[in-house]
């Protein structure tokens, strides 16, 4: 699209060009009875002004011929190619002109003809290209280049006739004949000079005035060149484009005929058929490349087929460069490089499946919302599947879950997405990325029963009867509590094993197993069951320590 754009563009500028060539022309044609005399001055200011190039000129040449040194001859051998090329344009400028605007390039001589060169050959399939976006550009080229000139002119004029003024003054003043003459002389000489740059200022005056002035017949002209702009090279773009895209829509529905074919009688995709596609994609390219080309030959548009084969000649360059990339590209498509589909592959940290392999491929995660991906095969590149077993998760959760993190975080999952999973904590909503979830090693309270683990230390004034009868004691009384409350039907098994002897306590420790339906009773339970553990040690007698910091002072003898 953007390069239709510019496309039209150039096209615009175009027709804004030969609007301006044929008001030229128009203007030179029209120009009233009253303005006649101007164009005769006009003209006879030109004359003398090639007469004066003519006879600086013979002067330039006479000036090499008597050159002494290296640096004079160099300067005089500059001053006559200047010369030579000012009264080269200025005879193109006279003859045109006098000829009525007259394109004088019609009239030079053919070139020789030569042996084929294949760059010549192909500066030649270009150069109609070249010519017309320099003629889009000539009337502002123009114009830049004829005020810069009449700036130099005008400044050279001021210097010109600042200077005959002071001669002038010095010749009124000169107190003999002799400087009178010499003054006379060179007072001559400047007239001269400033008559020249008044001459040429006025012909680039003239110039610019003829480019920038309107003209209603030009202006119908241009609209003229416009509706022939929209009819011509515009209908000729649009008929190719629609070839190309007629051509390349018939084999891709030809191709997608093929694939429902296929899924219809329950087949996966193989690798011939893969690569069938894969062929098909490639002729389709090419088939509606050639057919948009060959419109545009039928029509003898030029240009337009020129800058196709620029952009073909572009393309072809570029592919060298990512060729290795289009190759690893096409081995995913045919199902035959390191990502297939129906596999597990791992993208930004989070396990998916390969559900298609296409020019955008799709991957799926059942366990999260939302969790479909359209990825290009570049993307896939980088990659590995395998194949995966059934009984793998998809993800560490699944909505409504109930977590606790590796911080000691305890809540329920309420969203998990590829981006985001957000847990209820304590009433409040948290917010985790799914790397960052993942990162905290959740622990599902919800997928397969938990544990609450129970530590409890009394004091070692019990020491004859902590390994054996209170701890027996302890663990019948803490499942007989849980039996009775109601969040003892989710209990499994209690088990409570003496676990060390500590500072100032003899530690036991207790694991509790419970099923998955008790997932969001976890902290519940870890607060029942320090109130069971010190209920019984108050209706036994246990004594519960506390940390103590003993100090013995060694009593100095002597």
């Amino acid at each position: 699209m953007n390069r239709f754009i510019a496309l039209f563009s150039l096209l615009c500028m175009f027709a804004l060009t030969a609007h301006a060539l044929a008001q030229q022309s128009d203007i030179s044609a029209s120009q009233p009875i009253e303005e006649k005399s101007s164009t005769w001055r006009h003209f006879e200011n030109l004359i003398s002004t090639i007469d004066a190039v003519r006879e600086e000129l013979d002067q330039a040449r006479k000036a090499l011929v008597d050159a002494q040194t290296e640096s004079e001859r160099k300067q005089a051998q500059a001053e006559l190619e200047r010369l030579t090329q000012e009264l080269s344009s200025l005879q193109l400028a006279w003859e045109m002109w006098a000829a009525g605007g007259v394109d004088m390039a019609l009239f030079k001589p053919a070139a020789e003809e030569e042996k084929f060169d294949w760059r010549s050959e192909l500066e030649s399939v270009f150069e109609p290209i070249l010519v017309e976006l320099r003629r889009l550009t000539e009337r502002p080229r123009k114009i830049e280049r004829l005020r810069s000139e009449q700036l130099h002119f005008q400044q050279r004029l001021v210097a010109a006739e600042a200077a005959l003024k002071s001669v002038a003054e010095y010749r009124a003043q000169a107190p003999s004949p002799q400087l009178v003459s010499a003054f006379s002389e060179l007072e001559k000489r400047w007239t001269k000079r400033r008559d020249d740059l008044q001459d040429r200022l006025d012909l680039i005056n003239f110039e610019l005035r003829e480019l920038l002035s309107p003209s209603a017949d030009a202006e119908q002209k241009s609209i003229d060149v416009l509706k022939e702009l929209f009819t011509g090279r515009l209908l000729n773009l649009l008929l190719a484009i629609l070839a190309a895209v007629f051509v390349y829509v018939v084999i891709w529905q030809a191709n997608r005929i093929y694939s429902r074919w296929l899924l219809r009688r329950g087949r996966r995709p193989s690798l011939a058929s893969r690569a069938l596609h894969l062929v098909l994609v490639m002729i389709g390219s090419l088939v509606a490349l050639l057919a948009g080309m060959a419109v545009l030959y039928a029509r003898g548009d030029w240009i337009l087929l020129g800058l196709l084969i620029i952009i073909l000649v572009g393309m072809a360059l570029a592919l060298q460069r990512y060729l290795p990339g289009y190759l690893s590209e096409a081995k995913l498509l045919l199902n035959i490089g390191a990502v297939r589909e129906g596999e597990r592959v791992i993208y930004n940290g989070l396990p998916w499946q390969v559900q298609t392999l296409r020019v955008y491929s799709t991957l799926v995660n059942p366990w999260l919302t939302g969790a479909t991906l359209r990825l290009p095969l570049s993307s896939l590149t980088a990659l590995v599947s395998r194949p995966f077993d059934e009984r793998e998760p998809w993800f560490p959760t699944r909505q409504d879950d109930y977590v606790v993190l590796s911080d000691e975080t305890f809540g329920r999952v309420i969203l998990q997405t590829p981006e985001t999973v957000q847990l209820r904590v304590a009433g409040a909503i948290k917010n985790f990325t799914a790397p960052g979830f993942l990162d905290q090693n959740p622990r599902n309270l919800s997928l397969d029963g938990f544990m609450v683990v129970l530590r409890f230390g009394i004091d070692y004034r019990h020491q004859p009867d902590v390994t054996e009868s209170i701890r027996e004691r302890l663990e019948s009384y803490i499942f007989e509590r849980l039996q009775r409350h109601p969040l003892g039907k989710h209990v499994q098994s209690v088990a409570l094993e003496f676990a060390q002897a500590g500072a100032s306590s003899l530690d036991f420790i207790g694991i509790v197993s419970c099923d998955s339906a008790a997932a969001g009773a976890y902290l519940q339970l870890n607060r029942l069951l320090q109130k069971i553990a010190v209920e019984a040690c108050n209706e036994n007698g246990w004594v519960i320590p506390f940390s103590q910091l003993s100090v013995h002072l060694a009593r100095e003898e002597g």
